[in-house]
């Protein structure tokens, strides 16, 4: 159970009311109440990113067994929240978000582990919890792909339409006030924070339907530049290097679809990152070359679903482009200074 010093200084570092004073208080080795050892790295980077002005980036670990959080912070105090996870995600994902306000909340596709969440805070409270300006998604038409049979295998990709977008278009009316549905090319800016936004859902991409439908994005601060790429696979990581490869370059970037089943090594010989972050449990994060899930490669090949493999075979590809610096939701949230 965490100590009240831990809950009063979470509440402390994530609310508007934090001051340069106060961080030096927390900093100083001799204070009245605890000393520096008590502070986790986490806590120190924060205090010290907060007080010198840096724009934080929240990689936030999975509560429940796989799921995609981000929350950036601005040098304002204003957020930037991607996915959030799932249901049993909210909680952690409220924590780093604190009292602040949302700028924006992108969705990145119509996957459980990734907006789920999202749906649930809507069903339970009409997101109350949350101080939202903006919603960013853009999602395939369910309307017009029901039903459709020229597809490479008809009964998964009903399972696949049929996943979690319902869900999320029982409630879409009631969010006209903050929905905005993104197109391909339009950038935001956010304070200090550029959002680019690079790719988007292309009709046709249908044997990897939701995950193919990723918003791939960029976020460029003063410092760095961070790449979004979803859970786009295989297929879309083509049309993607295909028609954006002069705009991949990042210092950072999210690994595809936890970094298993993912675009092709070439995506990532584009962007070239000095860093990267997986968003995977240690069981997904240590997964084999081919797990037994995609041991039936001629199933795979009926499916139209080629080039997917394992974590192990993204890690080394990592390791042949010379990327040192791994943030691993594993090993629990990371706080990454942009």
């Amino acid at each position: 159970m965490r100590s009240s010093f831990g809950a009063n200084l979470t509440s402390l570092l994530r609310s508007k009311n934090f001051t340069k004073s106060q961080g030096q208080m927390l900093l100083s080795s001799k204070t009245r109440n605890f000393n520096l050892q008590q502070l986790s790295i986490t806590y120190r980077r924060e205090i010290y990113c907060k007080m010198h002005d840096k724009t934080l980036l929240y990689q936030i670990t999975e509560t429940s067994k796989f799921m995609m959080s981000f929350v950036l912070v601005t040098k304002s105090d204003n957020v930037i929240v991607i996915d959030g996870g799932r249901r049993e995600d909210m909680p952690l994902l409220k924590e780093y978000v604190g009292n602040r306000h949302i700028a924006a909340w992108i969705l990145t596709h119509p996957h459980g582990d990734h907006i789920s969440g999202f749906i649930s805070e809507f069903n339970r409270n009409r997101l109350a919890d949350f101080d939202i300006e903006k919603l960013y998604y853009n999602f395939p038409p369910y309307n017009e792909l029901k039903g459709r049979t020229d597809v490479p295998d008809a009964k998964y990709f009903d399972r696949e339409l049929e996943d979690t977008l319902p869900e999320f278009l029982k409630i879409e009316s009631e969010l006209s006030d903050m929905a905005h549905i993104v197109t391909q090319g339009e950038s935001v800016e956010i304070d200090e924070c550029r959002i680019d936004f690079i790719y988007a859902y292309h009709d046709g991409l249908f044997s990897n339907l939701m995950n193919d439908a990723s918003l791939v994005f960029s976020i460029t601060t003063p410092n760095k530049k961070v790449l979004f790429l979803g859970d786009l696979g295989p297929e879309g990581g083509d049309v993607l290097y295909e028609e954006s490869r002069h705009l991949l370059k990042a210092d950072i970037v999210q690994m595809a679809h936890h970094g298993h089943m993912n675009v092709g090594m070439e995506v990532y010989a584009a962007i070239m990152p000095e860093a990267c972050m997986w968003c995977c449990a240690d069981w997904l994060y240590n997964e084999p070359e081919i797990p037994s899930y995609l041991e039936n490669r001629k199933k795979l090949r009926d499916m139209q679903r080629e080039r997917m493999y394992g974590t192990t075979v993204t890690r080394k590809w990592m390791d042949i482009l010379g990327v040192k610096t791994h943030y691993v939701t594993k090993d629990g949230t990371n706080v990454i200074e942009l």
